[in-house]
């Protein structure tokens, strides 16, 4: 029995951990800002966040009566990259909120601000760009767009569109610096977008995930690393950005897609 004693001790520094024990690994210059195993370091309800299988797991009845969040509590982001994989069930919604603020004025786990959105139902919501409580659609998915000095988005040219199915795994990367924003899904660009609008714009906020009102769901993150870029990036200016005379306005909340768009 002597004799096994060293090569037990021995085995049990050689063998790999199990899953559950090891931490995501991010790329690097990149920060792991979920670790897997709990809800530390984040803020949210556990009616509707937990942890399960390694994943920020977030799940509804279809009785939401609003969205609610749950918050990265580990400081505000600027400019930065956002990289984390998402699964979704079939009819579900959330999103990757991001330079938002928490709103407790408005309801219990309320964030506003940008969000890339999770919706596989939608071809052209899907990896858009919306703003919570805001001004809403930004730009639907496949969309390049200038938001101009008062807020209104322009659709100044176009990005090939595609379906990413429901209960799979999705690669999602949100990169944002100054007042450009761009987000990918499985390394397609989804949107493209230049915000001069200075009165409705952030530059800075939390970051945050969704559960939606409507069906039920449940909805999945897993290796959630962020990536802080210098804080000093130059704002693009309304002449670096301008509006071409064929610009077309994009489609508001609720009014689908109409046969000819508002020109410019």
């Amino acid at each position: 029995m002597r004799r096994l004693l060293p090569l037990l001790s021995l085995l049990a520094f050689t063998l790999p951990l199990a899953a559950e024990d090891k931490a995501p690994s991010p790329p690097e210059g990149f920060t792991a800002i979920f670790n897997g195993k709990n809800l530390d370091g984040w803020s949210g309800s556990d009616k509707y966040w937990s942890v399960e299988d390694g994943c920020l797991t977030g799940v509804t009845d279809g009785k939401l009566d609003y969205n609610r969040f749950i918050t990265w509590k580990g400081g505000q982001v600027k400019n930065f990259e956002l990289r984390v994989k998402v699964k979704v069930t079939k009819g579900g919604n959330s999103g990757l909120q991001y330079r938002g603020k928490e709103r407790p004025d408005l309801g219990e786990w309320v964030v506003t601000g940008y969000q890339c959105d999770v919706v596989p139902a939608r071809e052209d919501y899907n990896g858009m760009l919306y703003e919570e409580r805001g001004r809403r659609i930004l730009a639907h998915t496949g969309e390049k767009v200038v938001i101009d000095p008062q807020g209104q988005p322009w659709v100044v040219g176009k990005l090939p569109t595609q379906v990413f199915p429901p209960d799979e795994w999705h690669d999602y990367r949100v990169l944002v610096e100054g007042n450009h924003h761009q987000h990918w899904i499985d390394g397609v660009q989804t949107v493209d977008v230049i915000d001069l609008d200075e009165t409705g714009r952030a530059l800075e906020g939390v970051i945050a995930v969704q559960v939606h009102v409507g069906p039920v769901m449940k909805i999945q993150y897993k290796d959630f690393f962020v990536k802080h870029l210098p804080a000093d990036l130059p704002l693009l200016t309304p002449a670096q950005a301008p509006v071409p005379a064929d610009a077309v306005k994009v489609v508001p909340q609720g009014g689908g897609k109409p046969k000819k768009q508002e020109s410019k």
